[in-house]
């Protein structure tokens, strides 16, 4: 069938309208014509398949990775950078008037000026002694030897990975580098890992800071147990003004470029000053809590991961910053404890959740706290626009920005600043 691209869905599939009916076609990029195969078909959509450009965009692109097109990484490697920004600014744009009912616009986004080997972190399959990232929309494996969004030292470390003849033995590999380009490395295995030692002699000609071992026989990422093979129980990482010590299952925003400008945003939109009690929800290792610090008179500070608080703890003692308090625990049951126990009432809110967005009970809670300020992070603005429409019978939504951390994926950051109703 012949199809036009209009637009993409979330999923970075293009989107083309034929005869009243909705298409979603892998492999079509805005303003391609398209000769696509129809590979699956429902009530109110259909899904196809690019058999081949009829008429390619103006801003379609050849990518820069020979995987593109089989890999599940990345969504946009074929379309023009700048055109990707504007079209993830009016997805959120989309998002706050459709799902949130709100004349809300993102007042700029922030791009990168070289969107390549930046991501600081990447985590691959195995299967038959193979080492990649899985197709999209499939647990079929596409081997790979490098990845153009990935930095320099994890790049290196998979070429060594590639033909380690232990690889069988595991089923993840986990590479973290942080600013000093510094490697380390997790192995996610079931039982035992093979022929380590190999792997660690090939490994250390690198940057190499520490090597892990992981089991891991459930479904979460990680096992409880991890045994050091090598190297350090942390690796310290940087954002802003402060270093972050980091154990191996701690989260850390995966592009450290791009999260200086939304930390710096978010903290910047409070306006924070010297009586102020600040909250941190979400607050992972302390990198937002710790940074605002400084300005504040106290800063609060919740994760729901116990060893993310123990570095945030850390963290806070190296730095010698005494102003922050640490608490792990769900955030919409730890904020009551705060407010009704420990008669901690904060002026000023961050907010930065995991994808499915805030618990209906703490949205109440924050409605009747009614701080003077919010500043709302969100890697999912879907469910931030529902947020922000349930609390906007409290708040005021200020302004948007959008912040581009994901780049050549359909993922967008989305900062909204709150502020109290009169």
């Amino acid at each position: 069938m012949k199809l036009q691209i209009k637009d993409f869905d979330y999923k970075g599939r293009g989107v083309a309208k034929k005869d009243e009916r909705i298409y979603f076609v892998e492999g079509g990029v805005i303003g391609d014509t398209v000769e696509a195969e129809l590979t699956y078909q429902k009530k109110k959509f259909t899904l196809a398949q690019t058999q081949r450009v009829l008429n390619k965009s103006r801003h379609r692109i050849t990518p820069k990775c020979p995987y593109f097109g089989k890999c599940g990484g990345c969504d946009f490697l074929n379309y023009k950078y700048s055109e990707q920004l504007k079209w993830k600014a009016s997805k959120v744009n989309q998002d706050y008037k459709r799902i949130g009912g709100l004349d809300l616009q993102v007042e700029e986004i922030y791009g990168m000026e070289k969107p390549y080997h930046y991501r600081n972190n990447i985590q691959l399959k195995i299967k038959e002694g193979k080492l990649g990232y899985f197709a999209k929309n499939s647990r079929d494996l596409v081997p790979i030897k490098h990845c153009p969004i990935a930095e320099d030292e994890i790049n290196k470390a998979l070429g060594i990975l590639s033909s380690w003849k232990g690889l069988p033995s595991c089923d993840e590999v986990i590479l973290r580098q942080n600013y000093k380009n510094q490697l380390s490395v997790v192995l996610v295995t079931k039982d035992r890992a093979k022929y380590t030692n190999n792997l660690l002699k090939e490994l250390l000609e690198l940057n190499l800071h520490s090597l892990f071992e992981n089991i891991n026989n459930g479904k979460l990422r990680f096992g409880k147990k991890f045994n050091k093979i090598y190297g350090e129980d942390h690796l310290v990482d940087k954002l802003l003004d402060f270093e972050f010590k980091l154990s191996p299952s701690s989260f850390f925003q995966v592009n450290r470029t791009q999260a200086e400008k939304l930390y710096k945003l978010a903290l910047d939109s409070l306006d924070i000053g010297e009586e102020d009690r600040i909250l941190d929800l979400y607050c992972g290792v302390g990198t937002i809590a710790l940074n605002a610090a400084p300005k504040a008179r106290e800063v609060y500070g919740v994760e729901i991961s116990e060893e993310a608080i123990e570095n945030a703890r850390e963290n806070a003692a190296a730095l010698k910053i005494t102003n922050t308090y640490f608490a792990a625990g769900k955030s919409e049951e730890v904020i009551e404890k705060l407010i009704k126990e420990e008669k901690f009432i904060p002026n000023k809110i961050i907010l930065d959740p995991p994808r499915a967005g805030l618990d209906t009970s703490l949205i109440e809670t924050l409605k009747e706290l009614k701080a003077e300020k919010i500043s709302y992070i969100s890697c999912n603005p879907s469910t931030q626009a529902r947020d922000l429409k349930l609390l906007s019978s409290a708040y005021k939504i200020e302004k948007a920005y959008a912040v581009d951390m994901f780049c050549h994926s359909a993922h967008t950051e989305a900062l909204t600043l709150l502020s109290r109703n009169l």
